[in-house]
């Protein structure tokens, strides 16, 4: 009897040049990122934090199909320094509906690439 793995992992890449000029460009960081990650990850001098944390709210929206819940997504760092994932009620449903029992994630990045890996609790 086969039955799927109880979790989808994704990895996501980006050159950080690439996250500049998206931003630079005409998105506007406030639909993508809260007043607190804004705060904490001020562009330019974070653009690395801030481009891991576009790459899993983009992955979060993408697999359940929600792009208009963006904002309601925020990570934070714990006391630790390891990246929180806090969901508002919209998209919390909304992962509820999709199957999601936890969000988990991991950022990475070097000098010119940022990494975010998503995995799915189902």
């Amino acid at each position: 009897m086969e039955h799927s793995p109880a979790y989808s992992k994704h990895v996501d890449l980006i050159k950080k040049e690439e996250f500049i000029h998206l931003f630079s460009s005409g998105e506007n960081p406030e639909r993508w990122f809260s007043e607190k990650e804004l705060e904490v990850f001020s562009f330019p001098e974070n653009v690395r934090s801030l481009a891991a944390r576009y790459l899993i709210k983009k992955r979060i929206c993408d697999h359940i199909n929600e792009p208009a819940y963006i904002r309601e997504i925020e990570i934070l760092n714990d006391s630790f320094g390891k990246p929180e994932i806090i969901l508002g009620e919209n998209i919390r449903h909304a992962t509820e509906r999709a199957g999601i029992k936890k969000i988990l994630c991991s950022v990475s990045h070097s000098r010119n690439y940022i990494t975010g890996m998503t995995i799915f609790c189902l």
